[in-house]
């Protein structure tokens, strides 16, 4: 069992764990043990049940780093009461964005969202990330990067992108402020062909590539 799976099993049986906190962990722990230990000695549907919660809450509790690692903490700062990576791409007016983090790993956008802000820095820059199949783009995915954690943000990307069985083979980025056709490209498996006017120039690396993509 991972942290991932163990906050599964606490969302399976009625208990969602919004945040990190161990006060939080203990008193979700508590109101499912009141609900299922007492049942647990005449059940054993509920005796199960009770052995998975308790796997579960001794994973969390004795992983409490691990856990913060994918969610949110109080820790972030907030902007109306949202945490600011989530305000990557809002115009700002209207709802705010939802800053909830459902899955601790790349296929949760709002975790993705979070760790491309943490590894950039806790940069300002707002970058739209465009994952390229072949044949047409995906939805675009809004952050808060930097140039010089391209890498990271091309793979994570490639992770959580991924709709079906349609898959990334291309990453670009564009920095916002720029026009729709002007892209960078930071990723590529070299097994495709897009229509572009590939401009011979480049970024900080030789393999940043600035595309202007035909429309």
């Amino acid at each position: 069992m991972n942290i991932r799976q163990a906050r599964e099993i606490f969302a399976k049986f009625g208990a969602h764990l919004r945040s990190d906190d161990v006060v939080e962990l203990r008193h979700a722990w508590i109101m499912l043990a009141k609900q299922y230990h007492v049942r647990a000695a005449r059940d054993d549907t509920h005796e199960r049940a009770m052995a998975e919660i308790n796997a579960a809450y001794d994973l969390l509790k004795a992983n409490p780093e691990k856990a913060k690692s994918g969610g949110v903490t109080t820790d972030d700062p907030r902007i109306r009461g949202v945490c600011v990576w989530a305000w990557a791409g809002h115009s700002g007016t209207g709802l705010p964005p939802s800053d909830r983090i459902e899955t601790a790993d790349e296929r949760d956008i709002n975790y993705v969202k979070r760790r491309i802000w943490q590894l950039s820095g806790h940069s300002k820059e707002q970058w739209s990330i465009w994952s390229f199949d072949g044949r047409r783009f995906m939805p675009p995915l809004a952050v808060y990067g930097t140039r010089s954690i391209f890498d990271q943000m091309a793979g994570l990307a490639l992770q959580c992108t991924r709709v079906g069985f349609r898959r990334p083979r291309a990453v670009f980025v564009q920095k916002l402020g720029l026009d729709w056709p002007n892209l960078l490209l930071i990723h590529s498996d070299g097994g495709f062909n897009i229509r572009s006017e590939h401009h011979r120039r480049c970024v900080s690396r030789p393999r940043w590539s600035v595309l202007q993509v035909g429309c």
